[in-house]
């Protein structure tokens, strides 16, 4: 697909509102641009998912899937100032939100607030600021006039927005794990393009950043054979990271296959094995359990299910502004189009069924 074009779906993709219980509208854009092949249902979780006929009934019933919501926080209080207190929805440091933009469902905008450095004491900056220590200024005049436009338990969304950036790399606001969301998406397009005639089940889940609901659910509806989690992982080539902690990764250089006790031996060579054929570059990363994403999930619906994680490398995790490579958006499309192409040529799960 032409970049301009590519980076425009992308974009429109990630800034959809969508913070953890609330993916609505994030799974109607995805409906509005999946192929015209695909049956689409909503389950009652919110769960967005998609039956792929094809020609060819496969051997072994397959899952890609990747989340639709991404962190932000929720309201907790309203003081009678109208200033809102706040917590995190999934896993935000508190030191990347101090003096951010940020959106209410309404509509209305704030500022995450804090004290500033100059009233600080030497004890104040040498901690890390606690969420109770934060507020959400809208600019309310007080209480009643901030219930205008915000009540307790609505969401808020940071309101930072993409930026293009130099040599095809991407900043934004929840590329984790909307940038996944789309690679499935142009994934099952250009399988079809290729001719594949393989069926597919996809799933886009909901809650993953908070309590991994959707893929639990999504795992014990489809009973898949095999699942191809997607989802973003810690590059290493920035200060900061240790590249000794799960692997060196690097921006540009392709996504990256899992070795992990959960993760499929067997799948993993297969991937490996059709992105050499094709000359797609990928990096590989470790972990010695969980992989915190919905794969943990996926492994263990039904009886089991073969499991396997392909990954977007990704700057600054859970960051008002994220930051990923359009090649690698690129090589992860292209591996797991060629994958489903092949899989049943060489995945054959019949011993353990």
């Amino acid at each position: 697909m032409e970049l301009t074009k590519q980076l425009e779906l992308l974009k429109q993709l990630c800034e959809i509102d969508g913070v953890s219980g609330g993916e609505e509208k994030v799974a109607d854009w995805l409906k509005n641009h999946l192929p015209e092949d695909c049956k689409v249902r909503t389950d009652a979780l919110g769960n967005l998912i998609c039956e792929k006929k094809g020609k060819q009934t496969p051997k072994n019933k397959q899952l890609f899937s990747a989340h639709m919501d991404e962190v932000g926080f929720i309201i907790t209080y309203i003081e009678e100032s109208g200033l809102l207190r706040f917590s995190s929805m999934g896993g935000i440091d508190t030191r990347v939100v101090v003096g951010k933009p940020v959106r209410l469902e309404s509509g209305a905008l704030g500022v995450v607030g804090a004290k500033p450095i100059h009233l600080q004491s030497a004890s104040d900056r040498e901690t890390v600021l606690s969420y109770d220590q934060l507020y959400i200024d809208i600019g309310a005049k007080d209480a009643a006039d901030a219930r205008k436009y915000v009540q307790e338990g609505d969401p808020v969304h940071m309101n930072t927005y993409h930026q293009e950036m130099l040599n095809g790399f991407l900043s934004a606001r929840g590329i984790d794990d909307r940038g996944c969301a789309y690679i499935i998406l142009e994934a099952l397009k250009q399988a079809k393009a290729m001719g594949c005639s393989v069926g597919v089940n996809a799933a886009t889940t909901v809650g993953e950043e908070t309590t991994g609901r959707g893929s639990h659910w999504v795992g014990t509806a489809i009973r898949p054979d095999v699942a191809i989690d997607t989802d973003v992982t810690f590059a290493s080539d920035y200060p900061g990271v240790d590249a000794k902690q799960s692997g060196e990764v690097k921006l540009g250089c392709g996504g990256v296959l899992c070795n992990s006790s959960i993760g499929s031996r067997m799948v993993n060579d297969l991937m490996k094995a059709v992105a050499k054929e094709h000359n797609i570059p990928f990096q590989i990363e470790s972990y010695m359990g969980r992989t915190y994403t919905d794969a943990d999930n996926l492994h263990v619906t039904g009886t089991g299910v073969v499991t396997a994680l392909l990954s977007l490398p990704l700057r600054y995790m859970h960051c008002p502004c994220e930051v990923c490579h359009m090649d690698d958006i690129e090589n992860c499309i292209e591996l797991l189009a060629q994958f489903l192409c092949r899989i049943d040529e060489h995945i054959d799960l019949d011993p353990f069924h």
